[in-house]
């Protein structure tokens, strides 16, 4: 065809292809739309629009009246023509097509949290054809039942157990009040978490006791919508379970089992150890020790909850001896205060080794007239006023934490109009060009989670403004350290290993590409792995140094000990508080933040006696490591 020919054609095609839209004629209106973009590609962007909601309205016309063939002909054609116009590809997934069977994989730990009644709710609504009313019955006759909707898993079933577990409650209240150097007595700190459970690789948790067998909660049959309907509206009765043990427990462990079909079921059971189960166990949190107790069990939402009713009655036997005990207790008694705050001041509280180091390091200065504690509760700050007599500001995250401070400061006789406290998302004013002068600032640099606290850090320059002359901003230093080792689990962890548990399907080329080179909130003392070199230091950083515009970058020679794989390289810190105080780790057994680890991709097979090039690079918080080729 010649170009004014063609030119001719397709705008022709163009005009025509509005007029049928405005008319309602949309199959029309498409297929104009089509000759006017074959004939001019360049048109598209122009086109776009009107392309789009010309293709929905004629394919839901198409869908009302069941002509799927011709539905996805329509749209293979525009495919063709906008290969990556995401527009036409929504249109196609806002077509629900009535089918006979659906596989979903939308579990979380706790079976509902990724929303999985929402989900399979709207599948039975929209996808699925009408559920089999008696489905197992039907597969075990052999009865045919292509005309029924069928989910796939079947369903599920929901276990519970309590746990006593001391790396657990170190996370959700303060375990050492009765060993600690301060008066903790009158108030009960407890983690103030966002989600109703946490979760918790259980198989590897190595002081975690099971007090007594599983419960079952639930059992969800997912081709039942009725069922599920009932659950997510939050009808059924709130299901009782009783647990009766010896001592007290940290929390509840909740698993489930999976059925797929009438013959095969998989376990996020913590007692399945030889399963590579992608699935954690739900771990829902006390705010204090729990002896026996009856929890109720209910549907919020979508989500498990779990809700203490009682503690189990105990046997009691009455005596005079007994009626004497429980009056001495009962005058004894004070008023206990509770405070929801953040994990993070539960951890660090519970962190003995650097409660006893700031109970202590204040005697080492002769004169502290003002501190500004950013710890996540300021200790430090705290012994300097009750020592020196000295002004305290702090920075805190809540209503609930200031008025936990308010108490302590109380119950300890300190003086509370030498501490002042501000939030957290008052920190910039603070940091302001007037604001008052500090003998010592106490920056908390580290993260939970094994990583530097990039926030905190990226403030130190307007900190050493606010020091008066000779001042400290510590911690003074921090070295990194770091370790080759051989570790199975961050290997499973990090990327598709065997592609025969992928039924050869070459998922591994596609997903790996998207793998992470590191992974955070590692306890390495519940991970199995082989040292294939000695500790190191890799990195010393000054606290003048921690905020440097530059980068900063090493190259490590580490010696191989060990014949093997390097397919890790965790990381932790020793740091100082004061030039003349004690080294410190967050490795050591009481420390309260957890490590990175950096993934070797590929392994790299070592012989012992070999040396080894790590690269670390460093910059204002960000820290990197990686295995030179």
């Amino acid at each position: 065809m010649k170009p004014e020919a063609k030119n001719e054609v397709a705008l022709k095609s163009k005009e025509q292809a509005q007029i049928y839209y405005e008319a309602g004629k949309f199959g029309r209106a498409f297929a104009h739309y089509l000759v006017a973009l074959k004939l001019m590609p360049e048109w598209k962007h122009e086109l776009k629009e009107n392309f789009s909601s010309t293709l929905c309205s004629w394919g839901s016309q198409l869908e009302s009246q069941q002509r799927f063939k011709d539905l996805f002909n329509c749209y293979e054609q525009a495919v063709e023509i906008f290969p990556e116009n995401e527009e036409v590809l929504c249109n196609l997934g806002a077509h629900l097509f009535r089918k006979s069977l659906v596989v979903t994989e939308t579990m979380d730990a706790g079976l509902l949290g990724e929303h999985l009644l929402q989900t399979l709710l709207h599948a039975w609504d929209h996808l699925l054809l009408p559920p089999c009313p008696q489905l197992l019955s039907f597969l075990e006759t052999g009865a045919p039942i292509g005309q029924y909707g069928v989910v796939v898993p079947f369903g599920a079933r929901l276990w519970a157990s309590p746990i006593r577990c001391p790396s657990v409650a170190r996370r959700n209240y303060l375990t050492n009040a009765d060993r600690s150097t301060w008066n903790f007595r009158n108030m009960w700190l407890f983690s103030d978490f966002s989600e109703p459970y946490d979760t918790e690789n259980l198989r590897i948790v190595k002081d975690c006791k099971f007090l007594c067998d599983p419960v079952e909660v639930f059992t969800f049959d997912f081709n039942n919508p009725s069922q599920l309907k009932d659950y997510f509206e939050g009808k059924n009765d709130g299901k009782c379970v009783s647990f009766e043990y010896d001592g007290k427990s940290d929390a509840v462990a909740v698993w489930f089992d999976l059925m797929l079909d009438e013959d095969i079921t998989i376990s996020s059971s913590p007692h399945s150890i030889e399963t590579q189960c992608c699935w954690d166990q739900a771990i829902f949190r006390f705010k204090k020790p729990q002896e026996s107790i009856k929890l109720s069990a209910n549907c919020v939402g979508g989500k498990l909850v779990f809700d203490i009713i009682s503690e189990a009655t105990k046997n009691f036997k009455s005596s005079d001896e007994n009626l004497s005990n429980l009056q001495s207790s009962l005058s004894s008694a004070s008023i206990i205060s509770d405070f929801a705050v953040s994990p993070e001041m539960v951890c660090f509280l519970n962190n003995k080794q650097l409660q006893d180091n700031f109970f202590e390091l204040p005697e080492n200065f002769d004169i502290i007239n003002s501190v500004l504690d950013l710890s996540p509760f300021p200790l430090f700050g705290l012994k300097c006023l009750q020592l020196k007599g000295a002004n305290l500001l702090c920075v805190l995250n809540s209503d609930q934490e200031i008025g936990a401070l308010k108490e302590f400061v109380k119950d300890n006789n300190l003086q509370p109009e030498k501490v002042k406290c501000v939030k957290k998302s008052d920190l910039d004013d603070l940091l302001s060009d007037d604001c008052e002068l500090f003998d010592i600032i106490v920056n908390n640099i580290f993260e939970l989670n094994g990583e530097l606290k990039e926030s905190n850090i990226c403030q130190i320059p307007k900190l050493t403004k606010m020091l008066r002359p000779g001042g400290v901003l510590s911690p003074v230093q921090f070295t990194v350290r770091c370790q080759l080792v051989d570790c199975e689990w961050t290997v499973q962890t990090s990327r598709v290993m065997n592609e025969e548990l992928t039924q050869r399907y070459r998922i591994a080329e596609f997903i790996n590409v998207y793998q992470v080179s590191q992974q955070i909130d590692i306890d390495l003392k519940n991970v199995n792995y082989t040292p294939i070199s000695e500790e190191v230091d890799c990195l010393r950083i000054l606290s003048s140094e921690m905020a440097a515009d530059s980068s900063r970058s090493e190259k490590v020679e580490v010696t191989v000990v060990k014949d093997g794989l390097v397919t890790a390289i965790p990381v932790w810190y020793n740091y100082q508080m004061f030039a003349d105080s004690c080294h410190l780790s967050t490795l050591a057994d009481e420390s309260h933040i957890n490590q990175v680890v950096f993934v070797v991709d590929p392994p790299l097979h070592v012989v012992s006696g070999e040396t080894v090039t790590v690269n670390v690079t460093y910059n204002c918080g960000v820290l990197r490591l990686k295995i030179e080729s």
